[in-house]
């Protein structure tokens, strides 16, 4: 049955739905798993008591499509809304709007300074590794040398 739309609210527009499949906001509850509570606030264009704009696009469209209504035109009517919170502890969706994705792994000064660091580091025991080798095989000479020599006084 088309629910007539013209100058009405979307909260109106799903209201209307409902009231004409003869659906109780409990019955919707059940069949859709939306709380009684978002089905109240969505009908009453209580659009602040979301916590973001994408919980409500979700649950518009969910509902609008379990009443047979075009959730993505309902959502087109709210566009992008700034919601206040009047009744909800969400937040606003300034704030949603203005959050960035942050980057995983090590903050940039760890890459900046700590693997230089450790880099310098490795290069030094590097060099100190190599100079140590190159004095061994030197003094194990010397040290058989000498040996070989007591060896053969003492016959």
């Amino acid at each position: 049955m088309p629910v007539n739309t013209e100058g009405k609210t979307v909260g109106e527009i799903l209201r209307g739905a409902r009231e004409a499949r003869k659906l109780s906001v409990e019955q919707v509850n059940r069949e859709t798993k939306i709380s009684v509570q978002t089905v109240n606030a969505l009908e009453s264009d209580d659009f602040g008591a979301f916590p973001s704009e994408t919980y409500l696009k979700g649950f518009v469209r969910t509902y609008a499509e379990f009443l047979g209504l075009d959730g993505n035109r309902l959502w087109a009517m709210i566009g992008s809304r700034t919601a206040t919170p009047a009744s909800g502890a969400g937040l606003s969706w300034d704030t949603e709007a203005g959050l960035h994705e942050e980057r995983l792994g090590p903050p940039p000064w760890i890459r900046r300074v700590v693997l230089p660091v450790l880099i310098v580091i490795i290069i030094v025991l590097a060099i100190l590794l190599v100079r140590e080798r190159q004095k061994a095989p030197a003094s194990v000479g010397w040290n058989a040398a000498a040996e070989l020599d007591a060896t053969v006084a003492s016959r």
